[in-house]
C-alpha cells in the first residue's frame, strides 16, 4: 500500500524519476498528466518529505578501478556477556558505525536469519580484499564468522521500486 502522504500521481512521478532523475520537467509533467508548475511543486514536495532520498549517478565500479564485487555475510558474537562493548555501546551499533566508515563497503544491510549483516564490498584485486577483511573482520573480536560470495556476473542491475503496484 502506498504511503498516505502520496497519491497515484505521486507514484507515477516516482516511477518516472527512478528511471531517469534528469528528465526535463516539461517531459515529466506530460508523462504524468500535469502542468509544468504543478509537476515541479509535487517533485519538490516529494524531496521535502523524504520520498526521494537523493538523486545520484550510478557508476560502474570497474570504471573507477574496482573490478571485483563481493557479497559478504557476517555473523557477530551472540554471547550475552558480549552484547555490549567495553564502552557500553551495542555490538551491532558498533559494527554499523565501523562499516559506515569503510569506503569499500558500498552497501550494507542488518538482516535476519543465520547471519547478522550482508555487505556489498568492492575491491581492486584479491590482495586488497584480503587486506580489507583482515582490517575490518578478522581483527574484530565481535565478528564470529564471515562468508564471502564473489560476484561472477551481475544478473540484475539496481532496479526501480515498483510504483504501479503501490496504488
Amino acid at each position: 500500500m502506498i504511503s498516505p502522504d502520496l497519491d497515484a500521481i505521486d507514484a507515477k512521478l516516482l516511477e518516472q524519476l527512478q528511471g531517469d532523475a534528469r528528465l526535463p520537467m516539461p517531459v515529466l509533467a506530460e508523462r504524468v498528466g500535469l502542468s509544468g508548475p504543478a509537476c515541479y511543486r509535487r517533485v519538490r514536495r516529494l524531496r521535502e518529505i523524504g520520498a526521494i532520498e537523493r538523486e545520484i549517478a550510478i557508476v560502474r565500479p570497474r570504471t573507477l578501478g574496482w573490478p571485483l564485487t563481493m557479497v559478504v555475510l557476517v555473523t557477530l558474537e551472540r554471547d550475552s556477556g558480549r552484547a555490549t562493548d567495553a564502552g557500553g555501546g551495542h555490538v551491532i551499533d558498533q559494527f554499523m558505525r565501523k562499516i559506515a566508515a569503510v569506503p569499500e563497503v558500498v552497501e550494507a544491510w542488518y538482516v535476519t536469519g543465520d547471519h547478522d549483516f550482508a555487505l556489498r564490498i568492492v575491491a581492486r584485486d584479491m590482495e586488497g580484499y584480503d587486506e580489507l577483511t583482515r582490517r575490518i573482520l578478522l581483527n574484530d573480536e565481535n565478528v564470529r564468522t564471515f562468508k564471502t560470495l564473489v560476484v561472477m556476473r551481475q544478473a540484475k542491475a539496481l532496479s526501480p521500486v515498483p510504483a504501479d503496484q503501490a496504488i
